[in-house]
């Protein structure tokens, strides 16, 4: 996979057969190779999440298949295009993709997607909202909410059988990492190849809470934070949080990444 970071929430990933772009809504798109499906994921319709030039996308690569957060309401103003319109905690097929949706801590959903043999996570705007200047029963019902999301997924993918979990076990035979209350090796394995997850600096010392429970419920070989606009800087100082220590080495930065 190689893996860019466009800005913000936005990535492309490139993959052998297809090209997966999520959320992208500002910066400049790297080129798409011919050959290759696009896969355009749109989380919701926040304006740093989505904009109407995804949809000239089809103007410059032959093939397109959007994927749309239902409440994102300029799909039906292009019947030409190939929309699949989703909606939470539900289960989709596009193409060779498998993917499911889970529900928002704040709009629309997060999406889950399996394909060529990889699984990625893409949160949008499923993260814990534990805002300074909100009532501490709010903040409390956002973690629950985005934990409970969170599970809801792993339940799934822990249940499923398959020589997946025979190849991460050899993958990642003697560098297993357990935490404190993990049953078995197995389970201290990252159920996800990749994943996108918010550290978003406005939260200040609370921002690490939606990582810190996506690595102890979901976790990922690759972790890419995001949602933090123009403040990687400020953002990379989390890195040295106790909750962020256990992926520390897992978490990724880099505009460009080929894995």
């Amino acid at each position: 996979m190689k893996i860019t970071h466009i800005f913000h929430s936005g990535f492309m990933v490139e993959m052998e057969k297809s090209v997966l772009l999520f959320d992208w809504y500002r910066g400049k798109l790297p080129q798409i190779p011919s050959g290759k499906r696009l896969y355009v994921f749109c989380s919701h319709a926040h304006e740093d999440h989505y904009s109407p030039m995804i949809w000239s996308l089809q103007k410059i690569v032959p093939e397109v298949t959007y994927i749309l957060d239902a409440g994102i309401p300029d799909a039906a103003r292009h019947p030409e295009a190939e929309v699949i319109t989703v909606e939470p905690r539900q289960a989709y097929a596009a193409g060779p993709l498998r993917i499911r949706t889970l529900t928002s801590t704040d709009m629309g959903v997060a999406f889950y997607i399996e394909t060529e043999g990889k699984r990625i996570y893409h949160a949008g705007d499923l993260n814990v909202w534990y805002w300074f200047d909100e009532h501490l029963a709010d903040n409390i019902s956002s973690e629950k909410r985005c934990r409970a999301e969170m599970q809801y997924l792993s339940d799934i993918l822990r249940g499923e059988k398959g020589p997946r979990k025979e190849q991460k076990a050899e993958e990642n035979s003697g560098e297993t990492r357990c935490r404190k209350g993990s049953r078995t090796e197995e389970a201290c394995l990252p159920l996800l190849d990749l994943a996108f997850v918010p550290l978003d600096p406005r939260l200040r010392e609370e921002a690490p809470r939606c990582m810190a429970a996506f690595a102890e419920i979901l976790d990922a070989s690759y972790i890419f934070p995001m949602h933090y606009w123009e403040r990687e800087e400020e953002t990379r100082r989390y890195l040295s949080d106790r909750r962020l220590m256990p992926v520390r080495d897992r978490i990724c930065f880099a505009p460009f990444m080929e894995i």
